[in-house]
Parts: structure tokens; sequence; C-alpha cells
């Protein structure tokens, strides 16, 4: 069947740490050395604390909804930077065919000093792979003119410890309601270092192929975005949070309005480099959830500009989508 159901939230480390120091030393490990904005002095430890708890809840509501719809398999669009792949091959689309991998999740690693290793076994923990729904959006990809990379095995360059990056590793944890529940790995080019990347509409492109692509599947599917909101850690940006991009960008989602999201991406802005090219993950999400039903409104679930955790932090579903309507012609 299509898919029938669609998820997104931000990843930033720091929504996985429970006390203010480990948040303060995030901080100043990805910020130290650049300007801040004045409000991020505003981020108090008894700031830190309401949003604690804030961020748990918003995390379990994902795994609540998607725990209600039961899916056989995840759809799981990332970025990758520089944890899987290194300079010597930045690939734009990626699909993993290969067999269960592992990844690691740094829940608490900051929360205590000096912080533990992050490649420790406390942190690593499983990732089933769906190989035959895997090769089948590869080769429909290719199809439908997507040169997607093939990638047969667990081979990090730059981080070879690591296994899957953190736009899963950070997240699935605390989204699968089981953790036998296969995923599909897709990567995306999140990185504006190079100059040909993805822009918004070829990322709406990308997720309306893959929901094409699923409709011949008899497994009941759900596809999920990772990262952002705006953030530009260690960049010339690191701190600040741009609001009016992360609340356009939601009101889209929120009203069904997934065309106009076209507009990311299309023109080179300071506005869009670094960490913020990670909403062309949930551009795919969008993509192939208005493929199935267009117009199909996201709930916006929360946001906040945590600007301590340097990045604007939002989470988002679509609800179900239950009737068997055919996807829409292309």
């Amino acid at each position: 069947m299509p898919i029938r159901m669609g998820l997104a939230s931000s990843h930033a480390p720091s929504l996985f740490f429970s006390t203010y120091g480990g948040w303060q030393r995030m901080h100043h490990r990805l910020n130290d050395g650049h300007p801040q904005p004045h409000e991020t002095e505003l981020e108090t430890a008894e700031v830190i604390a309401e949003r604690v708890p804030r961020i748990k809840a918003n995390f379990a509501r994902l795994k609540e909804e998607l725990t209600k719809f039961n899916p056989d398999v995840i759809i799981a669009v990332i970025g990758d930077q520089r944890e899987w792949f290194d300079g010597s091959n930045i690939p734009n689309v990626a699909v993993y065919v290969g067999p269960d991998v592992d990844t690691v999740h740094n829940t608490g690693q900051m929360d205590v000093d000096p912080a533990p290793n992050p490649y420790d076994e406390q942190f690593r923990y499983p990732v089933k792979v769906d190989q035959e729904l895997s090769k089948a959006i590869l080769n429909g990809l290719v199809k439908d003119g997507f040169d997607a990379a093939i990638v047969t095995e667990m081979n990090p360059q730059s981080q070879p410890q690591k296994g899957v990056p953190h736009g899963w590793g950070n997240t699935g944890l605390y989204l699968l309601p089981d953790m036998n529940i296969p995923v599909v790995l897709v990567f995306v080019n999140v990185d504006d270092g190079p100059p040909a990347i993805l822009n918004g509409e070829r990322c709406l492109e990308l997720g309306r192929a893959i929901a094409r692509i699923c409709e011949s599947s008899s497994k009941r599917i759900a596809i999920y975005g990772s990262g952002g909101m705006s953030h530009d850690p260690r960049g010339p940006r690191s701190g600040w949070v741009d609001e009016p991009l992360d609340n356009w960008f939601l009101d889209q989602l929120s009203s069904g309005q997934a065309d106009n999201l076209k507009a990311m991406f299309s023109f080179r802005s300071e506005n869009f480099v670094g960490g913020t090219g990670e909403l062309r993950c949930w551009t795919v999400v969008a993509g192939a959830v208005d493929e199935v039903k267009p117009g199909h409104k996201a709930e916006w679930t929360d946001y906040f500009p945590a600007r301590k955790v340097t990045t604007g932090s939002g989470w988002v579903y679509w609800p179900p989508i239950e009737e068997q309507a055919p996807i829409a012609a292309g």
C-alpha cells in the first residue's frame, strides 16, 4: 500500500540531555568563538529544566502516534555530515540496501563530566533493515530519473565506529514502538558546501517518487524526516535561530501547502547553509505525503528556538491516511 503516515523532528544532541550542565557543555563545544545572540543568556537553568520534559513529551507524542499507526516498516530520510561519507564521495541521494547494521545514541553523554566515549557499547543499538523495500526504492528511483548511489555495506569513511549517522541514531530509540520494526535508510545530502545540491523542488520530487514506488508494496509504511530546523553549528551563524524561516516552514506543513516548499534552497542564502539544510529531509517527507493525499495537513506538535542547542527545534506528524484512495496522478 502507499505510504500512510509521515513524521519529522529535530535531532540536535542537546535535545537528549537531561541537565543544564549537559546543555552548557554542548553549547560551549558548538559555539565558543562565535558571537551569540543576546537571547542565549535568557536560556537559564530554569528554562532548560522546563524544556527537558517538554522535549521528552514531544518525542513521546510522535512515538505514540507511530505506535497507533503500527507500521510494518519506516523509511528514514536522513542526512550525512561526514559520518558514512567523506570528501571522496558525497552523493546527493543514496539508499542503503545491505544487511542489518547498528548505530549509537548519545543520551546523557554530556550530562556527566568528563563525558564518556560516545562509541561506548552503552550507547549502541541495532538497526534492522528492510532490504526488500530498500532495493525496490533504489531501483524505482533510478527508473524515475534519480541517479541514487548504492550502499551495500556499512563502511563509514569519516567516523568508522559510529554506524548509521546521527539522523537516525539520535532519534530512532525514541521513535520506534518496537526495535524489531525494520527501516529503509535514504540519505539526502544536507550540507550546503558543494554547489550541486538538491533544492526544495527536487526534494519534493524525490518524496513523490518514493511514494509512487511504495504504492505496489503490501506493507504498512511510515516515512520520517530527521534534522533541522534552522541552525549553523560552528558556522558563522552558530547559536542563531531563524524563527521566521522555521515558522514559515511549519506553516506550510500544517496548512497542507507542500508545493510552497519549492522555494526552499532555490537560491544561495546564508539562512539556508549549515544544519538548516537538514530541512531537505522534512521536504522529502512532505512531498511523499502530499503525493498520497494532496493537501494533507501536518499536526504541528511543538516548536521553540533553542539557542543553547543552537537550533530551532520542531516536531510534526501527518495523521494516518487510512482511506484506500489511489495516488494522485504525477
